[in-house]
């Protein structure tokens, strides 16, 4: 109870003087800057003032916060550090005060006497890994050497100097200081990389600087080559600090996704080849890999060696080292995999056991409880292997050109069925957290939060998983999406993706993989509609048509819920939310990842027809209100504005270029991943190039908002934004498709006109005849297009209106290209050449959405007529009778 009244007084006198800084600065609270005008002698008048200064530091203050690492309103790293920094980059400071090296001092001399808790770093220390340090003066003093030299407040000289100090610490006469040695390798990991500015295999060491780091770090090196392998450790605290020391003196670059591990510093050929006798060791006496040394600090500290090893040596590396180093990949990310896939289940248990209950509490306590990992190695582990992974990945795709025969150790095919399985590994990490979530959002938002929140601690962690699943084989999803169907949970693959997708606290990268899974192949064909809708071939073969979905005319499709929300049932209140909120950001990845799927399905196909018309038939159009709330197209507005002259205004641009660019590349993958961080000028790339891509796949959709807008002079804006950006480069493809288009066929000529954006369409047979001009509006496609017969011949009058309004049928209301929509046509009056009989309500003999023919006849009077059209029939004319001879149907 005292510590926590202590620690409770601490913290309110180090918010007490927080608070005090933010209102009189940093100079004079803990500087002790004291600026005052002395009165001057000279009687006469002057502009110049006299001043003197006085600093009365007070390090020890500084060393307090630090320590205390986090009070109300603040924390070391978010509130005090900062000031630190701008004071110490201001003119204020004056390095002879010697203030940073008081501060300095206090939190080496603490941390010397207080032994640490927890794990050095391999990498320049961020603020997250820093937090991980339990010992608060070791944590203090990592942070502010961190801050001091990234921030280049101190250079190399300041780290020869810390470097040099601790050095002869280590040791008290023969004797080893035991704290000196544990603190060691986390300031190194942080000293390393100063200490090496300037060394490179083109400049000789200095007379102190590399010589003697160099000399140092071999020291070490062939320390730890008298150390028994790692297989055959049991006890010795002091072994496992001089195996950290020596790995905290390779640092390697560490970005959230590494497809290469960079080298912090150079190091020499004989440094190099004591670091490959070191990881060789480990290989050389493994052993039998079944027997092999469990104790979570030997495995700790065996995945930093190979990752250090991987940086530094993978040139000299054989193929034995190589397949030493993906064994412990597989075998650390499988076990990750066992803690994920056993929290899923947990989460399942929770939800399935509580369904009955109308507790909350209860089931929230039990979430909580059931995401706690009480073994933390397993993860750690995955990290270092995640990494690693990753570098491997790279270094293949770099390296595998040569040699086909047996030269070149980096040839594809050697490693590519292991490299699946750790891939295949990595995305069961990914479909475990989906899972749980989408089980927890099933019984309530606050659920879900508990599982996502649970990321948040490893983003690191699962930033480097995204970066792999993005990179997965279609093989490696396959066999991972089946493996999470047979498990048997109460959500899926597919739920598990879009839970992600749409998770309560995302975690960008992960949202990115997930959108990447779900509009590729193999998932792709499953994630848009129901079970009940798609029909799945037994014969499976792991490829992406081992399972289909059969649409059938005759039935309405039906979207999954998780699209289906987002789709269709799109609340209005969206249009008042906050112009980057996430319910905003997970509208606008569901209408990209839907347009995407669209795109990949052939124009004609019944699956892609299907799905047009569900939009059209069903879908809310106040997502494009929502999208053009990001675009100011009323800074469009600029009388007598010429294309040639046309820039768009600010603001506008960056919407502007993602439409045209969402045309030409029929894509918006470039602006989904570039979204995050999420801000308004990325939102607006996002909503210009998905109405982009909304004007080339939906343009009837489009064209009935469009229609629809009352307030003229927004409507005006629009049109002159789709105008100036989106319409001629859709109007460039549509001639283009029409001009490539076979339309082989003695009856029927098509020819081409850019300049005047015109299509003429000549359909002749037996004696009969009929130019029809097909003109494209320079507003295309939010203007109808105009057609108009310019010739005919043995045509009656009402056999011309009735083909002239069936071409505007076909392609006002067609979804697709304009090229699918002319050849529709013209098998349309084929068949009437056949003989085959229209149908009596749209006067058409192919439907103009779903390309039926009439099949459902009429008892009484024998007609025959498209399903769409007498569902529509019956629908608007609330009886089920025959629309011609009014017998019950």
């Amino acid at each position: 109870m005292s510590t926590v009244l202590k620690e409770s007084k601490n913290q309110k006198f180090v918010a007490l003087i927080d608070e005090l800084i933010s209102k009189v600065g940093f100079d004079r609270v803990v500087a002790g800057f004291v600026s005052y005008i002395l009165p001057s002698s000279n009687k006469e008048p002057t502009n110049e003032l006299t001043t003197s200064r006085s600093h009365y530091s007070r390090a020890w203050l500084a060393a307090e916060m630090l320590c205390t690492w986090k009070w109300h309103g603040g924390s070391a790293i978010s509130s005090f550090v900062p000031v630190l920094r701008a004071y110490a980059t201001s003119e204020k400071y004056c390095p002879e005060d010697g203030l940073l090296d008081s501060i300095a001092t206090i939190l080496l001399d603490g941390a010397l006497v207080q032994e640490p808790i927890g794990e050095s770093n391999l990498y320049p220390i961020s603020c997250d890994e820093v937090e991980n340090i339990e010992e608060p003066f070791l944590r203090a003093l990592v942070l502010l050497l961190s801050s001091l030299f990234r921030d280049n407040v101190w250079g190399k000289d300041k780290a020869t100097f810390l470097f040099k100090l601790l050095l002869n610490k280590l040791f008290v006469g023969e004797a080893m200081n035991l704290n000196c040695l544990r603190i060691l390798p986390p300031i190194m990991g942080v000293l390393i990389i100063p200490l090496s500015i300037g060394s490179s295999k083109d400049v000789q060491p200095d007379s102190f600087g590399e010589k003697e780091l160099h000399d140092t770090i071999t020291d070490w090196l062939r320390r730890i080559l008298s150390f028994p392998h790692l297989n055959a450790w049991q006890t010795g605290k002091d072994m496992e600090d001089w195996f950290l020391l020596v790995i905290s003196c390779y640092p390697i670059s560490a970005t959230g996704v590494m497809k290469e591990l960079n080298q912090e510093r150079y190091i020499s050929s004989a440094e190099k080849a004591l670091l490959l006798e070191l990881f060789r060791k480990q290989r050389h006496n493994a052993g039998s890999l079944a027997a092999v040394n469990k104790l979570p600090v030997v495995q700790i500290l065996l995945s930093k060696l190979i990752l250090v090893a991987v940086a530094y040596c993978w040139k000299e590396f054989v193929e034995d080292d190589w397949e030493f180093v993906l064994y412990y990949l597989r075998r650390w990310t499988e076990a990750a995999v066992v803690t994920m896939e056993e929290v899923a289940e947990n989460v399942n248990d929770a939800i399935i056991n509580s369904s009955t209950s109308s507790d909350l509490e209860v089931i929230l306590k039990k979430l909580e409880h059931a995401v706690l990992v009480s073994n933390p190695s397993p993860m750690k582990l995955a990290r270092n292997a995640l990494i690693t992974f990753s570098a491997f990945r790279g270094l293949v795709g770099q390296n595998s050109k040569g040699d086909a025969e047996n030269s070149n150790p980096w040839r594809t095919e050697r490693w590519e069925l292991i490299k699946d399985r750790i891939l295949e590994g990595i995305l069961r990490l990914f479909f475990s957290t989906g899972a749980a979530e989408a089980m927890a959002s099933s019984c309530s938002h606050e659920a879900s939060s508990i599982i996502a929140s649970s990321r948040l601690d490893q983003l690191h962690f699962w930033d480097l998983v995204a970066s792999s699943v993005v990179e997965s084989s279609s093989n490696a999803r396959d066999k991972a999406v089946k493996s999470v169907e047979i498990w048997g949970l109460s959500k899926g693959p597919i739920s598990s993706l879009y839970a992600i997708l749409f998770s309560s606290k995302p975690v960008p990268s992960l949202q990115f993989a997930a959108y990447v899974i779900l509009s590729t192949a193999p998932v792709s064909h499953l994630a848009f509609v129901r079970e009940s809708t798609c029909f799945v071939d037994g014969h499976t073969d792991g490829n992406q048509d081992s399972c289909r979905i059969d649409f059938s005319l005759e039935e309405n499709v039906h979207l999954r819920e998780e699209i289906y929300l987002m789709l269709e049932k799109l609340p209005y209140e969206i249009l008042e939310m906050d112009l980057v909120a996430p319910e905003r950001v997970n509208v606008f990845l569901a209408w990209a990842l839907f347009l995407s799927h669209l795109l990949s399905l052939p124009s004609s196909s019944p699956a892609s027809e299907r799905l047009i018309q569900c939009i059209q038939d069903s879908a809310n159009s106040t997502v494009l209100d929502c999208l053009f709330q990001h675009i100011p197209v009323e800074l469009f507005m600029v009388p007598s504005l010429r294309k040639k002259e046309l820039e768009p205004p600010p603001g506008v641009s960056e919407a502007a270029t993602a439409a045209t660019c969402a045309i030409t590349t029929s894509s918006v993958l470039f602006y989904v991943e570039s979204l995050w961080p999420v801000g308004p000028e990325k939102m607006a790339s996002l909503a210009g190039a998905i109405y982009g891509l909304m004007l080339r796949i939906l343009p009837a959709y489009v064209r009935g908002w469009f229609t629809d807008i009352r307030d003229r002079s927004i409507s005006s804006a629009i049109e002159s934004f789709t105008k100036a950006w989106c319409s001629p480069p859709l109007i460039t493809n549509e001639l283009s498709q029409i001009k490539k288009a076979s339309f082989a066929d003695e009856n029927f000529s098509v020819s081409v006109s850019k300049a005047a954006n015109e299509v003429i369409a000549t359909y002749t047979k037996d004696e009969t005849g009929m130019d029809l001009v097909i003109r494209l509006p320079a507003s295309y496609p939010l203007r109808p297009v105009e057609v108009d017969c310019t010739r005919t011949l043995g045509i009656s009058e009402l056999k011309q209106r009735k083909w002239l309004m069936s071409m505007m049928s076909f392609v006002r209301n067609q979804n697709g290209a304009l090229a699918e929509a002319i050849r529709t046509w013209k098998s349309n009056f084929d068949k009437e050449f056949e003989g085959v009989e229209e149908c009596p309500i749209c006067y058409s003999f192919i439907h103009t959405a779903n390309h039926s023919l009439p099949r459902l006849a009429c008892k009484t009077c024998k007609h025959k007529f498209h399903s769409a059209c007498l569902y529509k029939w019956f629908s608007t004319s609330h009886k089920s009778t025959c629309p011609l001879c009014q017998s019950p149907f």
